[in-house]
């Protein structure tokens, strides 16, 4: 007996998405993340839909290398926030062509990235999003913090001590106030 994937190895085959972009034509933009950990689903999805509709790479990580390859104008993700204003900085960048000051970002950033890889089996066992870490991730760049609504996934000192850590390698200035005020927040209710 052979073991097959649920839909397709890519998640959403291309002939699904061309389906769904033929019955519903306010769709404007493919989050393009599927078959994770890959770049085959992002490479389809601008080689047969991104003369259509708008094309995102949500994995920073992958994002930047592609971007200056191909056209990625979009990318949407609370992760993002781990890295502060970089995100937003290197896509400015990225669209005026300056490749080499992208890259230097990149690999600016690669110490924190790896620490959230390293952590990612811990965080995200189960394959859920740990939105707690992400949470927290903002809240070391100065957003609220504060408390999920229930259930939720936890997030432990020495994993927020490593992401912390991770951001003051990249050469960023991450919050140093105490962990305790995550979990009450910014500006409480």
């Amino acid at each position: 007996m052979t073991s097959r994937p649920r839909i397709h190895p890519s998640d959403i085959p291309v002939r699904l998405i061309r389906r769904l972009l033929d019955d519903c034509p306010n769709i404007v933009a493919i989050k393009a993340e599927d078959g994770f950990p890959s770049i085959q689903s992002v490479v389809e999805c601008h080689r047969h839909f991104g003369e259509e509709v708008v094309i995102s790479m949500p994995i920073e990580g992958e994002l930047i290398p592609l971007a200056q390859i191909m056209p990625l104008q979009f990318s949407a993700t609370s992760d993002h926030e781990y890295y502060g204003p970089m995100i937003p900085r290197v896509f400015q960048l990225l669209r005026q062509g300056k490749y080499d000051d992208a890259a230097e970002i990149y690999w600016q950033l690669h110490p924190a990235r790896k620490i959230k890889a390293g952590l990612a089996p811990a965080l995200n066992g189960g394959a859920f999003i740990n939105r707690q870490a992400w949470k927290f991730q903002g809240w070391l760049q100065g957003y609220n913090g504060g408390p999920l609504r229930m259930p939720t996934q936890r997030i432990h000192d020495a994993q927020m001590n490593a992401l912390r850590k991770g951001l003051v390698d990249a050469g960023l200035a991450p919050s140093m106030d105490p962990f305790r005020e995550f979990f009450v927040g910014r500006n409480p209710a």
